[in-house]
């Protein structure tokens, strides 16, 4: 994905921890490993990291290992997982995993399993035109100010017809236009700014008032899945499975020489 959209977690010591192919350490009597990582034992690919921004823990306990590898999870899926951009003004991101099982300790580090579900909202827009008196305070439009052709056929077929309708589509920069167009013609109209906003303008077609309603919908695509985390001061491993391994089936997310 593009780094440049993300913000850099800085230095190599803000970074994940951990290593591949490690022996079984002790734990305290916390529950924590008393194990240390040395250089030897890391990954070849080692240093490495999505850059996601999201700040190491200064000591590794289980509070902070559960913690940090939730916001760890959320960040990732949507940066890489999901790639997320808004293309427009009124999408939205509604993703969010939490803890399910962990954390555990297990030989230098601790493993969580996580899920996740939501939406990724694109709406598009349904513009609706009806003739209808102003209210005496509407800031009325006169339809020789619309210079968009499809927006004009619309209020003009419902002056005459009673009534009518247009989807705007594709999601994106076509939403955004017409939301942006009618803010612009309407100080009555307010901008969206979510899936499910609507708003209100008036119009005057030859004398005769019309009514345009514009609704962003609630279109989105649903998501559910799960993943499982090891994680020591040296590396992130995930796994797309909360019963799977990560220690030895995990991609190799973050690597860093020194905790």
């Amino acid at each position: 994905m593009n780094v440049s959209r993300r913000t850099l977690l800085g230095t190599a010591g803000a970074l994940a921890v951990g290593t591949a192919g490690c022996t079984d350490s002790p734990v305290d009597a916390d529950g924590g490993p008393t194990g240390t990582e040395t250089a030897r034992d890391l990954p070849e690919n080692c240093p490495t990291s999505q850059d996601l921004g999201v700040e190491w823990p200064a000591e590794l306990d289980a509070a902070a290992a559960e913690s940090f590898l939730e916001a760890y999870e959320n960040a990732y899926y949507r940066e890489v997982v999901v790639d997320y951009e808004p293309e427009s003004r009124v999408d939205e991101y509604g993703l969010e995993a939490g803890v399910t099982d962990g954390p555990t300790a297990v030989e230098d580090g601790y493993e969580v399993a996580l899920s996740g579900s939501g939406g990724v909202y694109r709406p598009t827009l349904h513009l609706s035109a009806t003739t209808a008196e102003p209210p005496p305070a509407a800031d009325t439009v006169p339809v020789g100010e619309v210079d968009d052709g499809r927006l004009r056929d619309l209020l003009e077929t419902a002056a005459a017809e009673g009534e009518a309708e247009h989807h705007v589509e594709p999601p994106g920069r076509t939403v955004d236009r017409y939301i942006e167009l009618v803010a612009s013609l309407s100080g009555d109209f307010e901008p969206l700014e979510a899936p499910g906003d609507s708003g209100t303008a008036y119009f005057d077609v030859d004398g005769t008032g019309v009514e345009l309603v514009v609704q962003a919908d609630s279109f989105h695509g649903d998501y559910w899945w799960e993943a499982r985390y090891y994680v020591d001061e040296h590396v992130v491993r995930r796994v797309d499975d909360a019963e799977g391994d990560p220690r030895e089936n995990g991609d190799l997310l973050e690597c860093r020489e020194a905790a």
